[in-house]
């Protein structure tokens, strides 16, 4: 039986959602219910016309908050092993699994004059963008947390 190695790198990243799902219908329930309450007022003033339009606002608040809760489900995940760089993607629309040489990867952080940057794993003619559901500051730890992670699989004796 073989040695198994654990990777040099191995990380999982996801969007920050401030939202639990509970709270998600908790919200749902109660502008529903203020709403519910707002509807009355109007019927009994006779403004009955509005009703409509406040259920359709209650169903695009719904719709809105569910297709947050869907993008929320994406991920990224980076594995450097002794074999290779492997970022791994995953949003709402599908998955996409890129393989880099780890050898030829190298970590650009982009920075724009603002306070904004992105990031970037290049190897050769393969060029990713990695973290961009992420702040910049978290951007910034992801960046050098890969290059560590490059330098422990470098220092390990591959580097030509």
């Amino acid at each position: 039986m073989a040695d198994s190695k654990p990777p040099y790198l191995d990380l999982r990243l996801w969007p920050n959602r401030s939202l639990a799902p509970r709270h998600f219908w908790l919200a749902v329930a109660g502008v529903a219910i203020l709403f519910l309450l707002f509807g009355v007022r109007f019927l009994l003033l006779g403004a009955w016309p509005i009703l409509p339009f406040m259920a359709l606002d209650l169903a695009l608040l719904a719709w809105a908050l569910r297709a947050s809760y869907r993008s929320g489900e994406a991920f990224e995940r980076l594995i450097l092993d002794d074999q290779a760089l492997v970022v791994e993607q995953a949003c709402p629309e599908g998955r996409r699994r890129v393989t880099l040489e780890p050898l030829a990867v190298r970590v650009e952080l982009q920075t724009f004059p603002d306070t904004r940057n992105r990031l970037w794993l290049r190897a050769r003619e393969q060029r990713v963008a990695v973290g961009s559901f992420l702040s910049a500051a978290e951007r910034v730890e992801l960046a050098r947390a890969v290059e560590a992670g490059l330098a422990r699989f470098r220092s390990a004796g591959r580097e030509p």
